[in-house]
């Protein structure tokens, strides 16, 4: 059987000039076409034995001749052969033609190609069929061009139609010799109308150049040159053409002819430029909003990052979910909601805290879904995070506010009641001052400190209804120390020493009894924070050219890390009888003031209270 085929094949073509037909080399044509097209080409005896295969067959399969002999159904996967079988009887029992069918076939590897048959009977001179030939072509590129288009945008729908390829032969003028039928259904025109005496020229004006360029390369490289042109089609428009030119060789080694298979590539590159447009799009998009965009796999591994994610995170592309940078309080719930999401394909909302590029911890609100081919499988999971940290302070700030508007209604109560004795009180004392000039100074001190009660009361009253502070100069050093004059009594009373170091003296603008009243609240906490025989260490030092820092530092008891943050809510305190509104009008006093204060401490080792207040005129350095 091997001997039948051995012989040259005899072409069946339409009916030609003399000339043009002796121009024509089928063995040339055959040898070019068989090793040297992309297309993996098998022939089969009637045994239903592969007795000869080109090179492209071996490279795509990875079987060798010897091994197809040995094992004819070892390219063909188990569930297939029985289909097969059947296909390929037809094929030479009755002569049917097969073309394009669309299957599945094994590589040696193991691995599963999509592919599409073209199978012909082969008859002998008498017209009896001897074997059959099958061309089979990977499809597995257009495969997963359908499914990603079909993924990113629904309402494109790819059509793809399968072609036969054009098989077009030049002679060393430069002249087309022969044209295979299919260019009837690509272009329009008939093989006849392209290879006929002045036929006419379909390339594209602008391609013709690099169309010269590629035949000239193969005349004189004699090796194969790819290419994209344009064709233009009988109705006038122009087809899009991925080409390969393969040197047709003679005996001798020269070229003789090209031959360029041609397969219609318009709708793909149709669907590239929509593909690119839609990921243009989908780009732009995600690289200009502010949310937080993760893609990942049905396995949870991450694909995709937005450029926002390393902007408000810090955080680069990483192969797998991280949950490290997740707060420690939030992370087992963060990390049970996200695998839950990749476990049951049902959407999720969580909320948690997360370290910022600052290394400060931002609220992210994340909400999690699958993503779904049209199938309805599970082909990925898109999580959108968006920084809330704003919204969940101005939240607490309205949750403070309305707070601070049910004290202030208590407060001015109080001042109420309050101002009635200390109205006799200062009263009184004015009356006694001429019976007590032996103790003036002790009456200034009493009325002073009862003036300073009357203010604190009208403080309270700002609670319910705030009213314009008296700013003026104030040298910040002097104001320490009448604070210090003030509570010295009290220190020495618990056996705690107070030190100062001073070491710039600046002008700062601000209400003076407000002022008073904070630092007197603050180192008044710091000796209530001591049992006895403590310290406190109260400094000043230039923060910037702008602004001066104060600091009182004791060496108490300390405040455990979590309770810090709500230091200052109304009545919150660490303190046995306290009531937790010092602090929060200490707050309010610095930021009428436009300064910031902060608080570290640790159990046992005690708390630096840091106050920064801006500079009303450039600070005199002290000794």
């Amino acid at each position: 059987m091997t001997d039948q085929l051995k012989p040259t094949f005899t072409w069946k073509k339409k009916q030609t000039p003399r000339r043009l037909t002796s121009l024509l080399c089928p063995d040339q044509i055959l040898k070019a076409f068989f090793h040297d097209t992309t297309d993996a080409i098998s022939i089969s005896n009637m045994d239903n034995h592969i007795v000869l295969v080109n090179q492209a067959f071996e490279q795509f399969y990875g079987w060798s001749l010897e091994e197809l002999d040995a094992s004819p159904y070892c390219f063909i996967p188990d569930e297939l052969i029985g289909e097969t079988r059947q296909l390929f009887d037809a094929v030479r029992s009755m002569g049917v033609h097969l073309t394009n069918y669309e299957t599945v076939r094994k590589r040696k590897d193991g691995t599963h190609v999509e592919v599409t048959l073209s199978a012909a009977p082969i008859r002998d001179e008498s017209g009896t069929i001897i074997a059959a030939s099958c061309v089979t072509r990977d499809i597995s590129d257009r495969k997963r061009m359908e499914k990603a288009l079909r993924q990113t945008e629904t309402k494109y729908r790819l059509l793809i139609d399968h072609t036969q390829d054009i098989v077009t032969i030049f002679n060393e003028t430069l002249q087309r010799i022969y044209v295979s039928p299919s260019v009837e259904q690509q272009l329009g025109y008939s093989p006849a109308e392209l290879v006929s005496p002045g036929s006419l020229e379909i390339t594209h004006p602008e391609d013709i150049p690099l169309f010269l360029a590629k035949q000239q390369e193969v005349f004189h490289t004699k090796q194969p040159v790819f290419l994209e042109i344009r064709s233009r089609h009988k109705n006038g428009g122009w087809i899009s053409f991925e080409t390969r030119g393969i040197p047709m060789l003679l005996e001798d080694g020269t070229v003789k002819n090209i031959m360029f298979v041609s397969r219609n590539v318009t709708e793909r590159k149709v669907s590239e430029a929509a593909l690119s447009r839609i990921k243009k799009e989908s780009k732009i998009i995600a690289e200009h909003t502010d949310d937080l965009i993760v893609i990942t796999d049905q396995h949870g591994d991450i694909l995709y990052l937005s450029p926002s994610y390393e902007r408000v995170t810090g955080m680069r592309h990483s192969g797998q979910m991280c949950f490290q940078y997740v707060h420690p309080e939030d992370v087992e719930r963060v990390r049970e909601q996200f695998y839950d999401l990749l476990q049951t394909l049902e959407p999720r909302t969580c909320e948690f805290r997360y370290r910022g590029a600052q290394g400060d911890w931002i609220v992210l609100e994340a909400k999690g879904a699958p993503i779904l081919t049209d199938c309805g499988e599970c082909d990925g999971f898109i999580i959108v995070s968006r920084d809330i940290t704003e919204r969940r302070k101005n939240e607490l700030l309205l949750r403070q506010a309305e707070k601070l508007s049910v004290i202030g209604e208590l407060a001015a109560g109080i001042a109420h009641e309050i101002r009635n004795p200390l109205t006799s009180l200062k009263g009184f004392i004015q009356l006694l001052k001429p019976a007590l000039r032996e103790h003036h100074l002790y009456v200034e001190i009493m009325l002073a400190e009862l003036d300073r009660i009357n203010f604190i009361v009208s403080e309270l009253l700002v609670l319910a209804k705030p009213h314009n502070v008296q700013i003026k100069s104030l040298s910040l050093v002097a104001l320490l120390e009448n604070v210090l004059t003030l509570l010295a009594s009290e220190a020495n009373l618990k056996n705690i020493r107070i030190h100062t170091s001073f070491a710039t003296d600046p002008i700062i603008a601000g209400e003076e009894n407000q002022l008073k009243q904070l630092f007197i609240n603050i180192v008044k906490n710091a000796i209530e924070a001591m049992s006895g025989h403590g310290e406190i260490l109260l400094a000043t030092s230039a923060k910037n050219d702008r602004e001066v820092l104060i600091t009182i530092t004791d060496n108490g008891c300390g405040i455990p890390e979590e309770l810090i943050p709500k230091l200052g809510d109304p009545f919150f305190t660490t303190k046995e009888h306290g009531t937790g509104l010092g602090l929060m009008i200490s707050r309010k006093i610095i930021k009428d003031h436009e300064g910031h204060l902060e608080i570290s401490s640790k159990p046992m080792e005690g708390t630096t209270v840091s106050i920064t207040l801006p500079i009303a005129r450039a600070s005199k350095e002290r000794s």
